[in-house]
């Protein structure tokens, strides 16, 4: 290949004449890529979100529960792991039966149950959008409808958690007081009966003032120690609660009717607590050390309460033994009172105790319903989840479509240059003068062999059969001199007598190094134009291996050059005129009106010898040859190719010139180069060489065109 600098245009030239490279590479990129997208498609997953608004609520009602509220503390970031806690995935799988509900607690905790729950739990996906409070809640799932199910499903299950959370105080206060308040009703409807009957049996009991002043007196005595004890109690199984062995389940919370005192406010820390230690279970284990710090903190605060708790027992205790005794006192002192008058003392105030207490149930019942009418809502769907229209993984079939056309193309550009690169042929006029040393006679481009057919069809009559069609076709300069095929063949006649006419050459072998490079329809169409320029021509078919001028021009074979030198026939018998010419195939009419065809003459092979090497290499041919040179202005002869046979290599020092035509693109550059050798070895002289089948690489902006001479 010749070494100088390549352009724009060399780029492009090469890009054109590798497209077939380059196509192919892109159609199997394409293919490949769209087959293996295809195969490795997967099974489709449909994703659906939601859109959830937290925001803290700052009713009344929250601000008397923010002490008692399990979720005190709650902020986004906690939020979000509630949406995907076990508690909340649970009821979600419950609702959709991807588990049974009402299942036994053995039930519950086996691997299917839970492996059902926990593999629900990683398809919920949930983020906080920006710096603002909202959470959008993504959900997987394998079809379109079970995914918008799934996301409106969770969000409504997470607001129901939040409201049954933050409202549960309410909830649990009020279950607990209607209980009192139903078991206080029986009580006082018991006292009430009883004092009844006491009057009933008794009649009218009288008492002196300073009597009944006593009994009243003593009966409250009675009553505040009945209370003190009750509270007595209740802080001592308080203090048991909070000193229960540590277990990994949240405690029982105290109850306290002291909402400013420091255990209420104990209390209040001691279930946010419970409630980070939740969160963090959703996360870690029980043995993780962000779960054992809280586990610390939880015992701290309990610690507290506990003395908190002692020191309250112990003044309980105080106030209980200092009313024991008051009571003791009185019961000494008014020993003698008649013990109807205090009887009926007691049942009075048992009647007036269960009263007051029934009537202060009732108004904190009251309470209670208006609480649970403001009911806490912290969270509000602001965006229900709509049916997903494709799958999330699915093939970007555009996008692969556009990364395979450019993949391909690259790959396809790459290899184009990589076979140019390795490309041992030479291409360009440049290249091959360079490299084989000699000039570029002639430049003859590309038949199209389509186009060629139907141009000698319409030159012959519409019955003319299609191997003379065939036959005819090869003959541009017969049938359309004004073609660029022509114009190339008068351009090689031009070049041929400038490069022989110091050496007054008329003998001329025509060869190439390897087969079917186009030499015989090269040297036939040679033949005719040196002919119209008013040359004797004598066109000679010396391949005794493949002969191929006689059916070029449509000449019987026989006889010819081998019975010239084998048979002793005259070679002037031998030659074939214009006369044979219209006998042929190519007719009277085209000969006729072809000007010029007259001065051609031509020999054929004739029967093909045994040794064709022998006779060539023969004095006798050299002398024929001599003969030949005298008579006609140039003689033609076509040989076999060189590399393959001899016969051209022997016959290259017997004649004035040797003409290589050489095929651009069919051969190595070194097998060009070994044909030359061997010419130049045997004393040849090469005029030059002859490019057949060149595609001509124009320019868009000029275009294709004919030469026309008027």
């Amino acid at each position: 290949m010749a070494q100088y600098e390549l352009n724009v245009l060399d780029y492009w030239l090469i890009v054109k004449k590798r497209k077939g490279t380059i196509l192919l590479s892109m159609g199997l990129v394409i293919a490949f890529t769209l087959a293996l997208t295809q195969y490795l498609k997967p099974a489709p997953i449909y994703e659906a979100s939601t859109r959830v608004k937290f925001e803290r609520s700052n009713t009344f009602a929250t601000l008397m529960l923010e002490s008692l509220s399990s979720q005190g503390s709650s902020d986004l970031n906690t939020e979000i792991e509630v949406i995907r806690s076990f508690p909340v995935v649970e009821r979600v799988a419950k609702e959709l039966n991807i588990v049974k509900s009402g299942v036994s607690p053995e039930e519950a905790r086996s691997s299917d149950y839970l492996g059902a729950i926990y593999g629900l739990q990683q398809t919920i996906k949930t983020s906080i959008e920006g710096a603002s409070n909202i959470i959008r809640i993504s959900v997987t799932a394998n079809t379109a409808d079970m995914a918008q199910r799934f996301a409106n499903t969770v969000a409504e299950t997470y607001r129901a958690e939040n409201i049954r959370t933050r409202n549960k105080t309410v909830f649990e206060s009020r279950r607990f007081v209607e209980e009192q308040l139903a078991a206080h009703e029986a009580a006082l409807k018991l006292a009430e009966e009883a004092l009844r009957d006491f009057k009933e049996r008794e009649g009218q009991v009288f008492l002196n003032e300073e009597a009944k002043a006593a009994l009243e007196s003593f009966t409250r005595l009675e009553a505040d120690y009945d209370k003190v004890s009750r509270q007595r109690d209740e802080t001592a199984k308080q203090i048991e609660t909070l000193q229960k062995p540590g277990s990994h389940r949240q405690v029982e919370r105290i109850f306290t009717d002291e909402p400013t005192a420091l255990l209420s406010v104990l209390n209040s820390k001691l279930a946010d607590r419970m409630q980070e230690r939740d969160n963090l279970l959703i996360n870690y284990t029980h043995e993780h050390l962000l779960v054992k710090e809280m586990d610390r903190k939880i015992k701290n605060v309990k610690d507290e309460m506990i003395r908190e708790l002692e020191s309250k027992l112990k003044n309980l205790d105080g106030r209980e033994k200092v009313l024991k005794e008051q009571i003791d006192t009185y019961r000494k002192r008014y020993f003698n009172f008649p013990k109807a008058a205090i009887q009926l003392t007691r049942l009075e105030r048992d009647v007036a105790v269960s009263a007051d207490l029934f009537a202060k149930l009732k108004v904190k019942h009251q309470e209670l319903l208006i609480k649970n009418s403001e009911r806490i809502e912290e969270v509000s769907i602001i965006e229900p989840a709509i049916l997903p229209s494709s799958p999330i993984n699915q093939p970007n079939n555009q996008m692969n479509f556009i990364v395979a056309v450019i993949m391909g193309g690259f790959l396809g550009v790459v290899l184009a240059f990589a076979r140019e690169s390795f490309d041992t042929s030479i291409g360009t006029i440049e290249g091959v003068e360079e490299f084989m040393q000699v000039p570029v006679l002639g430049v003859i481009p590309r038949f199209n062999e389509k186009e060629q057919l139907e141009a000698a069809a319409m030159e012959l009559p519409p019955n003319t059969k299609p191997e003379t069609i065939s036959l005819f076709s090869k003959l541009v300069c017969l049938y359309d001199e004004k073609s660029v095929i022509s114009e190339g063949f008068r351009s090689l006649r031009t070049n041929i007598q400038f490069a022989s006419s110091e050496r007054q050459a008329k003998t001329f072998l025509f060869t190439s190094a390897g087969l079917g490079e186009g030499k015989t329809t090269t040297i036939a169409n040679l033949a005719l134009t040196m002919a119209q320029d008013g040359k004797r021509v004598l066109l000679v078919d010396a391949d005794l291996r493949r002969p191929f001028v006689h059916a070029r021009l449509g000449l019987e074979r026989t006889p010819g050059l081998a019975e010239v030198l084998i048979g002793g026939l005259p070679w002037r018998d031998a030659v074939r005129t214009v006369t044979d010419l219209m006998i042929g195939l190519l007719g009277v009419d085209r000969i006729v009106n072809t000007p010029g065809i007259d001065l051609l003459n031509v020999m054929t092979s004739g029967n093909l010898p045994h040794s064709p090497a022998e006779f060539i290499n023969s004095p006798k041919f050299l002398e024929i040859i001599r003969e030949m040179r005298e008579e006609y202005d140039v003689v033609l002869f076509d040989t076999p190719p060189i590399l393959p046979i001899a016969d051209a290599v022997m016959m290259s020092s017997k004649v004035d010139g040797v003409i290589l035509v050489y095929q651009v693109g069919r051969i190595g550059r070194s097998a060009l180069k070994r044909a030359k050798f061997l010419v130049d070895h045997a004393q040849g002289k090469v005029l030059g060489m002859v490019l057949t089948n060149v595609r001509a690489e124009i320019t868009p902006e000029y275009g294709y065109y004919r030469y026309e001479y008027r």
